[in-house]
């Protein structure tokens, strides 16, 4: 079975490095057909001091936040009709798309999301060349399903997409 190894500067956090891990294994999973428990995942650290990039040694960078964590956080904000909140989680130029194609800046978004009353069930991540998406569905008032898909570049949301949501 596959044996993937990765090499990083010491200084991550377990549930991190536990992230890494369980990432590692996904990829491998999405391209070959090995079962999660033939996935070997090796992570060795090197100190800070045993590692240089153009000669000049470093020191690890912040990990992203958990996607799943950040679509919930936006969700949630948006429910709770908190703009600020809400700003704090988007990117610049942050879109919303509704179930009726029409495109939402953040302020409409949040006043559009306050009354619809969403419970979101489950937020499922899923990685992509350029970042990853965040898949949320649940219901809306009146028990009508929703999906809505998460956009995010770093740590910040650029863009959701809501299906099933009614007028």
């Amino acid at each position: 079975m596959p044996v993937v190894e990765t090499t990083i500067i010491q200084g991550y956090d377990d549930a991190t490095k536990a992230r890494l891990l369980k990432g590692m294994t996904r990829v491998v999973r999405s391209v070959m057909a090995a079962p999660p428990e033939g996935v070997v995942t090796i992570l060795r650290e090197l100190a800070p001091s045993s590692y240089a990039r153009g000669g000049v040694s470093r020191v690890p960078g912040p990990p992203l936040p958990p996607a799943t964590e950040v679509a919930a956080a936006l969700a949630e904000a948006l429910a709770k009709d908190d703009a600020e909140a809400a700003g704090k989680l988007v990117a610049e130029g942050f879109v919303a798309i509704d179930a009726q194609g029409r495109r939402l800046g953040l302020a409409e978004a949040v006043k559009v999301s306050a009354g619809l009353g969403k419970s979101y069930e489950q937020f499922v991540e899923a990685l992509t060349d350029d970042g990853c998406l965040v898949f949320g569905h649940g219901t809306v008032k009146g028990g009508a399903r929703f999906i809505d898909r998460f956009r995010l570049a770093g740590p910040v949301i650029s863009e959701q997409v809501s299906w099933g949501v009614p007028e």
